[in-house]
């Protein structure tokens, strides 16, 4: 195994895997794994992570580190580390989204530095000045509750973007949390997840499943019928026409334009009517496998790439369990790693969503086991997996049977146990 020269480059080593991606024709994402195992790192987010902090020091490292003892002496010798840029960064706010450590040494560091002064409300103006990234936020990204209670304790104000992303995690105590007045418009974020513990939290805090268009996004990103139907028996009217993205377009059509067949019929037995103009009718004949030939048209919902081709739904379709009409799709020249929804391939959107069958079918075919949906540090296929298990659990996904697929195709992961889940715990600890 070859060592790492003693003051690594990442840049050099990007390189390298680029270098390694042309003369083998394989993708840039398994050269970088491959290049990771080499120097005996588990994936290539954990080589770059190494080669980060190599290049460390002072109250940087501490913070990257989360070393309370260093971290202590720090601010015991100059209270002023708690509370002075570091990169430009509030020191809280470079603890929070660079830290690598445990969340218990997380948790510490932060008490640290807000008992040495540091703001709660730290934040930096994001997204094109539109919105701002807060310590609460980056709390919530840690999937830490300890330490979004902590934030709240001290002052930090429940901002709505920290509630929004509060919406991607499976915990509504999360949402009990950071709960304000006139949050519950947010619905459709939860429903870009399969939660129906989180629908429900929104539904029995008064959400106005019409105004917000909730079957509608449902609809769009996939849910499932027990997801539909709780939204059915909340009020959603069928025949209400869409307010934005595809507007004016009615839940029936939605489905037969998404692929959904499931939605599809459960919304025709609830009584709900439509139209169905061209695009429509050839995509609901696919789901239906009368036939293997998507139209020419953009996607009916924001997320979604507008490649043309509606390339998007070949995800849609994994995510649904349909491996039939992604085997149609595939044996018709479709590309096995096409993005979708927010970037993701459909071996991503399936294992997401625990369908193993349809996993076991991508890999046959050549999917991306290395891909990371958005950037070197997203998240690979089993990655997927292993979050969707605790956020976005299928009811009839079967999560073992694809975690096991995709580690005997030899998935790299950076994540491990505790999943939550005692079987799939087990077949991790190599990892």
């Amino acid at each position: 195994m070859p060592a790492l020269p003693q003051r690594p480059s990442l840049e050099h080593l990007r390189k390298q895997a680029k270098r390694r991606g042309r003369a083998q024709g394989i993708p840039l994402s398994r050269a970088q794994f491959e290049i990771a195992r080499e120097y005996g790192f588990p994936s290539w987010p954990k080589l770059a992570e190494h080669v980060r902090v190599a290049a460390l020091e002072g109250i940087e490292r501490a913070l990257v580190l989360a070393d309370p003892t260093v971290l202590a002496t720090l601010v015991r010798a100059d209270p002023s580390v708690a509370t002075d840029p570091v990169g430009g960064l509030a020191p809280l706010l470079v603890l929070l989204r660079r830290a690598v450590a445990p969340s218990a040494q997380v948790r510490e560091c932060a008490r640290l530095l807000l008992d040495a002064g540091a703001d709660p409300g730290s934040h930096t103006v994001e997204w094109d000045g539109e919105g701002s990234r807060t310590a609460l936020f980056d709390a919530v990204e840690r999937g830490d509750l300890a330490l979004t209670r902590l934030l709240v304790e001290r002052g930090a104000p429940r901002d709505e973007d920290a509630f929004y992303h509060a919406c991607e995690q499976s915990d509504t105590a999360f949402l009990d949390l950071l709960h304000r007045p006139g949050y519950e418009r947010l619905l459709p974020h939860k429903l870009d997840f399969e939660d129906a513990a989180g629908l429900r939290w929104f539904l029995d805090r008064g959400a106005d499943v019409n105004a917000c268009r909730a079957l509608h996004h449902a609809i769009a990103r996939g849910r499932g019928t027990a997801i539909l139907t709780m939204l059915l028996d909340a009020g959603a009217d069928v025949n209400l026409p869409w307010d934005r993205w595809d507007v004016g377009r009615r839940p029936l059509a939605l489905a037969a334009r998404c692929g959904h067949l499931a939605a599809y019929e459960l919304l025709a037995a609830r009584g709900a009517r439509a139209d169905l103009d061209p695009v429509d009718a050839a995509v609901l004949a696919v789901a239906r496998g009368e036939s293997a030939r998507l139209p020419t048209a953009p996607p009916p919902a924001l997320g979604n790439p507008d490649t043309g081709d509606f390339g998007w739904v070949l995800g849609q379709f994994a995510l649904l369990g349909r491996t039939d009409v992604v085997r149609a799709l595939l044996d018709g020249g479709m590309a096995v790693d096409t993005r979708g929804w927010s970037n993701f391939t459909p071996l991503d959107q399936a294992a997401m969503h625990g369908r193993a069958e349809t996993v076991r079918l991508l890999i046959e075919r050549g999917a991306d086991l290395c891909d990371r949906a958005f950037d070197d540090e997203g998240p690979t296929p089993l990655d997927c997996a292993l979050w969707g298990l605790r956020n976005n659990r299928a009811e009839d996904g079967d999560y073992r049977g694809t975690v096991e697929a995709l580690l005997e195709a030899g998935a790299p992961t950076r994540l491990g146990p505790p999943t939550g889940d005692a079987a799939i715990d087990a077949l991790l600890p190599h990892l």
